[in-house]
């Protein structure tokens, strides 16, 4: 097996079972909402049934991560029964030349290092906020304003983490060496419907998590007053020093 595999496969790998613990609730999942908040048009219809928009996530996480180690395995394992099919049904071209040959490409390294970024900040965000962390928009039983870690940056980080991911994914899929790329599956129309729903799903559940800023804001405003005013003073929503 070629070193750029042995290089790729415990990257994708680890990328892709980060993303899975990224969009795992780590306490679970409310049957209902806690504090003094209006669930908005947002909980009501995109992240009304939670339990989908994760399983969602998680699907693009494996379904990306899983067909290029496959189409990897394939290529380096070429003795192996299975490889030749895997890799017609994978690639119809046949042309495999680059797939997994992420010492030569730039866009492999800093798309996959940005979705190990994103995932990683968003595991630190669950450790650092411990109990009070919940996927729904909520207050806690004695909630506490945790502005240390990375809510000395900004107020909302694991958001900040989600995009990560979301952009660290679209650069990886761009770069040659990518299962996207080698495939040629945009040449297809169903590859084609296929990117256009992720891409969609994307950019709904970016929406919809800027929409829910305001929401956790103005809660976490009338639960803490001046102590959330002074923090909301020094930092930025999501993204630090722009927003």
């Amino acid at each position: 097996m070629a070193t750029s595999s042995l290089i790729s496969i415990p990257l994708i790998l680890s990328a892709a079972a980060l993303q899975h613990k990224a969009w795992t609730a780590p306490n679970g999942l409310l049957t209902t909402p806690q504090g003094d908040y209006s669930a908005g048009f947002v909980e009501k219809t995109l992240f009304r049934n939670l339990t989908f928009v994760t399983l969602g996530q998680k699907a693009i996480a494996w379904l990306v991560g899983g067909a290029e180690i496959a189409g990897i395995l394939a290529k380096s394992l070429s003795s192996w029964g299975y490889s030749p099919g895997i890799l017609k049904y994978l690639i119809p071209s046949g042309d495999y030349s680059k797939l997994g040959d992420s010492e030569l490409d730039p866009w492999f390294f800093v798309g996959v290092g940005l979705v190990i970024a994103g995932a990683a900040l968003r595991l630190f965000c669950f450790r650092t906020l411990g109990r009070m962390f919940s996927f729904e928009v909520s207050i806690q039983k004695d909630h506490k304003l945790v502005t240390s870690g990375p809510y000395s940056v900004v107020r909302h980080p694991s958001y900040s983490g989600g995009l990560l991911i979301y952009v660290g994914l679209l650069i990886w899929q761009s770069g040659p060496s990518s299962m996207t790329r080698q495939s040629e599956i945009l040449n297809y129309w169903g590859g084609k419907a296929l990117l256009y729903v992720c891409i969609m799903w994307m950019a709904t559940t970016v929406f919809g998590g800027v929409h829910r800023l305001d929401k956790e804001d103005e809660l976490l405003r009338k639960e803490f007053g001046d102590q959330w005013t002074q923090w909301a003073s020094q930092t930025k929503r999501f993204i630090p020093w722009v927003y």
